[in-house]
């Protein structure tokens, strides 16, 4: 009975899975190829085949809108089917709403059904083995900036690496419960041509913030301890004395001689207080910032991709190429051809 209401709530307007983003349909009873080439073109390249039955698509269906920061989509194939997408770059959360879909990412592995969730981590291998010919899952694609962007706000600091999720999420509790009805919210939004998250992109990305922070909340995760803790880390002045330093020139060529000798301090004791008070070594800090002010310049389409990462204290472009697609999911090239594109 529970997770028959929790889909009701879900639809927004209480008929089920057949309304979700009814009014964004791409395509319905589509031949395999086509719904495969949809579907990848809308969330990730994947290997997709039909395992059941002779592949025909007599009730898939294909519905998504592509937002600020999350892809929302209605995916129903309607035959039994296996996917491999790999490592998808992106967080991700499949909610079953009907069905069972078989959900694997890197060693940890759940049968997504109504009232169990799957939510995926961007480095990790994906894998679904067998997604039943019967299950219909609302995917929601996170932007992977987007979402430590949001945890480095509710924690006070930059985070150095991708968040990993545990990969069952209940809805059925009440921390499951509270996020989904974050994302009814957002659903029923959409559904009206003239609400305001469809005529204002703030209001609306505003209700897309909120389902990333929330799900930050309801499911645990490597930096969850910290994060409910609401109390912000108290800086030393030691370590503050070095973040001042770093965030006002980033582009100057720092060592850990010289942040110390800012700070006041030996190398080892600014170190153990950046681990401390940070969660990352100094000169990790300094490589955050720096790759932040090159995402900032190259976003805005400014210069070069050469020039800004230079300006900005990366002399090893390699390295620097890998560091920033590491970040923030893509190569830097990648952001200024977005920016200019």
């Amino acid at each position: 009975m529970e997770r028959s209401m929790m889909i009701e709530r879900l639809s927004a307007g209480g008929a089920g899975e057949s309304s979700v983003l009814d009014g964004f349909e791409l395509c319905r009873a589509a031949e395999f190829d086509v719904f495969r080439d949809s579907l990848n073109g809308v969330f990730y390249p994947a290997k997709v085949e039909p395992t059941g039955g002779d592949g025909t698509l007599r009730h898939s269906r294909l519905s998504a809108t592509e937002l600020s920061h999350l892809t929302l989509g209605f995916v129903r194939f309607g035959t039994e089917t296996a996917l491999d997408p790999g490592a998808l770059g992106a967080y991700h959360v499949n909610v079953a709403l009907s069905g069972a879909v078989e959900s694997l990412c890197g060693t940890q592995r759940v049968v997504a059904r109504p009232g169990v969730a799957a939510v995926f981590t961007p480095r990790e291998h994906t894998y679904l083995p067998r997604w039943g010919a019967d299950a219909g899952q609302l995917c929601i694609k996170i932007d992977r900036r987007a979402l430590e962007s949001e945890l480095e706000a509710m924690i006070g600091r930059p985070v150095s690496s991708s968040v990993r999720f545990a990969l069952g999420f209940d809805l059925t509790g009440p921390a499951g419960r509270s996020w989904l009805a974050v994302v009814r919210l957002l659903l029923a939004d959409l559904e009206t041509e003239r609400s305001l998250g469809r005529r204002f992109t703030g209001h609306r990305e505003q209700l897309e913030r909120l389902v990333i922070s929330s799900l930050l909340r309801a499911q645990p995760h490597d930096f969850l301890e910290e994060l409910r803790d609401d109390r912000r880390p108290v800086r030393s002045r030691t370590v503050k004395r070095v973040v001042d330093a770093v965030d006002a020139a980033p582009e100057r060529p720092w060592t850990l001689t010289s942040l110390a000798e800012t700070a006041g301090v030996g190398g080892r004791r600014l170190q153990q207080g950046f681990r401390e008070q940070m969660g990352m070594s100094p000169m990790v800090y300094l490589r955050v910032v720096r790759l932040e002010r090159v995402h900032r310049d190259l976003a805005a389409g400014v210069g070069s991709v050469t020039d800004v990462a230079f300006r900005w204290g990366f002399t090893h472009p390699g390295r620097f190429a890998d560091a920033y697609r590491e970040r923030f999911g893509h190569a830097p090239s990648e952001t200024l051809r977005r920016a200019r594109g």
